[in-house]
């Protein structure tokens, strides 16, 4: 009788395990069949956190899409990745895509965020408004032509009468170095990306003013998008199904960050901290940069700050004329 039973139970148990089998089976068959949709990536980049939120909780399958990040060696190299192929989705700026398309290239710019951040200053270096920057040195991350350094010495000259270019004496550096520079007292202002500023200690240092707050007074939204997916229009065409999921996962992904201070403790190996108030400092910072539901014509906007920002920097990066081609924004839905 024993051994009937054993023999019974053995059975049951090989037919659970040849069931597994089977819906393992289909699960790995049904991941192979999901439209692949490479995005490239910077070493630490913050679209490191958004992938990963993606991919760990499943966004991506969800919305019939399998997101396989490809690690790149900077912005240039990205560009170039996504030009030949190697990648379907890079994350990158509208002026990049409106040059490239006036060039006849066709990619094509869904809005990811908005220009966040703003100009720090040391409590201890006597700075009270933009006029004590006269004869100071700024610290700029990005270069002469950065979107921001832009915006700062368009608003300077019309709130302020100066042209911090000429009066200041600003210095151009990387984004660590001038983090670095700037806590060691070397410099007594920066203007830096966003996910520098939020490293500066709350005590010691001020936000002079806000990226957000310039845009209005030049005459411009204030979430203006800056960066957003940039992907082929060709590519678009062929994968429409992919091009919506991977919008749709990115959303979703992008939406969790904002509403979850749990996902930031996730995510804290790549943000290269476990401290939980910078953790905190990164995602409100975060917060501030995201795009939501804006009305408005977003490309008349972006024409207007490319007059800003030829009008104050030649922007050498600028499409020919001056004017932002037809199918720079994606007609196709946004994230």
């Amino acid at each position: 009788m024993r051994s009937i039973l054993d023999a019974a139970r053995w059975r049951r148990a090989a037919g659970w395990l040849a069931a597994l089998a089977l819906l393992s089976g289909a699960v790995a068959a049904h991941a192979e069949s999901l439209p692949v949709v490479r995005v490239g990536v910077l070493k630490f980049g913050t679209v490191n956190w958004e992938l990963d939120v993606m991919r760990r909780h499943g966004f991506d399958r969800a919305h019939g899409v399998a997101i396989e990040p490809l690690e790149l060696a900077g912005k240039n190299g990205a560009a170039v990745a996504l030009q030949g192929g190697t990648v379907d989705v890079i994350l990158t700026d509208w002026l990049w895509v409106a040059r490239r398309r006036a060039l006849g290239g066709d990619p094509t710019f869904v809005p990811h965020s908005h220009a966040a951040g703003g100009l720090m200053v040391r409590a201890d270096a006597g700075i009270k408004g933009l006029a004590d920057l006269k004869g100071r040195k700024i610290g700029i991350a990005g270069g002469p032509v950065d979107k921001s350094w832009l915006v700062l010495r368009a608003y300077a000259k019309k709130t302020a009468g100066i042209d911090l270019a000429r009066d200041a004496d600003p210095v151009f550096a990387a984004p660590p170095l001038l983090l670095e520079t700037l806590e060691r007292g070397g410099l007594p202002a920066a203007l830096n990306f966003w996910p520098y500023n939020a490293r500066l200690p709350r005590q010691g240092y001020v936000e002079l003013v806000r990226i957000e707050d310039m845009l209005p007074a030049l005459g411009l939204p204030a979430d203006t998008p800056l960066l957003g997916w940039v992907f082929s229009e060709r590519w678009a065409a062929r994968q429409p199904a992919a091009v919506q999921g991977f919008l749709a996962a990115a959303k979703e992904a992008r939406e969790r960050l904002v509403a979850s201070p749990e996902e930031w403790q996730a995510i804290a190996p790549l943000t290269q901290t476990d401290d939980p108030a910078l953790l905190e400092r990164l995602r409100q910072a975060y917060r501030r940069g995201v795009v939501g539901g804006e009305g408005g014509d977003i490309a008349a906007a972006a024409q207007r700050l490319l007059d800003l920002l030829v009008a104050f920097g030649g922007v050498d990066e600028a499409p020919p004329g001056g004017k932002i081609p037809p199918g720079t924004f994606f007609a196709g839905g946004g994230s």
